[in-house]
């Protein structure tokens, strides 16, 4: 069969479009998945719908920034996804990539939903106590909520999208509260009003106590961390310790005026409570004052009805440059201020008081190891200047009595040969001159000797017109009448109350006694009185110098003054 030229044309025509259709049919046209709708906030952690058409689940990756979320289900309307909880902030661009094109289909920002504070449990709250947040937009993983009151990071004990529980954090300066919540990425401060619940003392477990002891005070609403409080006792603050709603108190040294505590006060966060009580001190002495950085080296005596005292300050470096000033203690507030009248630079050997108008001052001079002697009025605070007898005298017995000043015995250091002098001297006042006395005169004060501290300096007391001296020979303390007589006994003497004479017998440490009458009382003297003789009386009241022995006031001369029953009976 002859097959002609056109119809072979036509046939392949034919077969061209045959096969056209069919490639056609077997690869459509890819089509891209597309958004239907997302939600635009969210939770970190929780789930999120995202509408999309023309999709395949497994062809999708969503981010979050660059973080990756998971794809937590998928629907024919579209996929769920969770927030990443390692998104870095609050407003992270969420974007859906096709795996079938490499393409990005979709990029837009996501808003973690902001938390809001509404309320809380209650308006005022207590150190003690759990503090309910009532709002919206926490978490519940408390690794991702923070709350802070007043910036102080607080304990959160529970935590939901809708409530965190917290204790009120212990270091807090004001009663306002602010708080503040950290979570989803973002802050909010509170709106709602709260209070610090004022503190309240109850009761004291204890109507009397030593200084030093510990004493309970029962309270509420104190704060548990007590560097952020504060206790008075009488005005005083204190140090202590809070434990089980108690406040255990180390009861002060003083400053006190009397024997009773009349106040306890505590203070925290801004809020005060006092609370008036009626605690009996117990013990022998209290302090009413206390010197900072100072030494007092020679005796305290009494001039129109206050004591006075040469100091100068311990921190000073050199033995014999020291600034010396003069301290004034008035008994109507049993405190000392430093007077603006008298200065000396140098270095006093000794300096005493004539029971009238005048403080005499042995002063030293180091180039040439001579002395010198001035006389202070007390009035005008007028210094002159006095000639010596001699003006290598080391160590003489040096007091004032009846207007005289006498300048007894002490010794020659002649190219450091050491000798004892046995010359008696007599300053008088009124007539401005120097008298030498016979080797008889004051035969019942023994010489100084080259072995003792003999008369550096010397200490006396003023009492019924006779003075009592005693200078570092011995243990002993001379009566001089004003007959100038001397009587001696065996004791060493403290002070004077009630117009007697009280001090200890030597190696007898532990008791006190009447020098006159013998009478003695066991007392632990050098716990009591320390290494001090620095005794003065005033109206009746006795007062002496101790080195600071507590954790309060360091480094300070206490003033303490002696309560009055243990001396009855001597």
């Amino acid at each position: 069969m002859k097959i002609s030229k056109e119809s072979i044309i036509s046939l392949l025509i034919l077969l061209f479009f045959v096969f056209n259709s069919c490639s056609s049919t077997d690869d459509p046209q890819y089509v891209p998945p597309t958004l239907v709708n997302f939600e635009e906030s969210g939770l970190l952690g929780q789930p999120i719908s995202i509408g999309l058409e023309n999709f395949e689940v497994d062809k999708l990756q969503v981010f979050f920034d660059t973080e990756k979320a998971r794809i937590d289900g998928s629907s024919e309307k579209g996929i769920t996804v969770i927030v990443p909880r390692t998104l870095k902030r609050s407003n992270p661009t969420l974007k859906i990539i096709d795996l079938n094109e490499n393409k990005t289909i979709f990029e837009k920002t996501f808003l973690l939903k902001k938390p809001v504070i509404k309320n809380y449990s209650s308006e005022s709250i207590s150190f003690n106590e759990t503090l309910s947040i009532y709002g919206e937009n926490f978490d519940t993983d408390k690794d991702f909520v923070s709350v802070f009151v007043n910036d102080e990071k607080a304990v959160i004990v529970n935590s939901d999208y809708n409530k965190i529980e917290i204790q009120i954090p212990t270091k807090l300066v004001k009663a306002n509260l602010e708080v503040k919540v950290k979570s989803q990425l973002q802050e909010t401060s509170s709106a709602p009003s709260l209070v610090l619940k004022n503190p309240v003392i109850k009761s004291v477990q204890s109507n009397e106590a030593w200084l030093g002891q510990i004493i309970y005070v029962d309270a509420e609403n104190i704060n548990p961390n007590q560097e952020f409080g504060e206790v008075y006792v009488n005005g005083i603050k204190s140090y202590f310790s809070v434990r089980d709603n108690k406040l255990e108190i180390s009861m002060p040294p003083g400053p006190f005026k009397d024997f009773i505590i009349t106040n306890i006060t505590y203070k925290t966060a801004g809020l005060t409570t006092s609370f008036d009580s009626n605690i009996k001190i117990l013990g022998e002495y209290i302090v009413v004052d206390y010197i900072e950085n100072a030494n007092v080296p020679f005796t305290v005596f009494v001039h129109n009805n206050k004591a006075y005292a040469l100091k100068h300050p311990t921190s000073e470096n050199g033995e014999f440059n020291r600034n010396y000033t003069l301290l004034e203690f008035s008994p109507s507030t049993e405190k000392w201020t430093e007077l603006s009248t008298f200065h000396y630079n140098g270095y006093i050997v000794n300096a005493v008081y004539d029971n009238d108008d005048t403080l005499y001052l042995y002063k030293m001079s180091v180039s040439d190891q001579s002395f010198s002697l001035s006389k202070l009025n007390l009035n005008s605070f007028k210094e002159t200047q006095l000639t010596l007898p001699s003006n290598k005298i080391v160590a003489p017995i040096f007091f004032a009595y009846q207007d005289s000043l006498y300048l007894l015995s002490g010794l020659n250091n002649n190219d450091g040969q050491i000798s004892v002098r046995d010359q008696k001297y007599k300053y008088s006042k009124n007539s401005n001159n120097w008298t030498t006395l016979s080797s008889s005169a004051f035969e019942g004060l023994p010489l100084v000797s080259q072995y003792s501290a003999g008369g550096n300096p010397c200490d006396y007391i003023f009492n019924g017109g006779n003075i009592y001296i005693s200078y570092g020979i011995n243990f002993k303390t001379y009566k001089i009448a004003p007959n100038l007589s001397v009587t001696t006994y065996p004791y060493q003497h403290y002070f004077e109350y009630d117009n007697n004479i009280f001090g200890r017998y030597n190696n007898f440490f532990n008791y006190l006694y009447n020098i006159v009458t013998n009478a003695s009382k066991p007392m632990a003297l050098d716990s009591l009185f320390g290494y001090g003789e620095s005794f003065f009386t005033i109206n009746n009241e006795v007062y002496y110098l101790k080195n600071s022995s507590t954790a309060y006031y360091q480094n300070s001369l206490y003033t303490q003054k002696l309560g009055k029953d243990f001396l009855n009976g001597l």
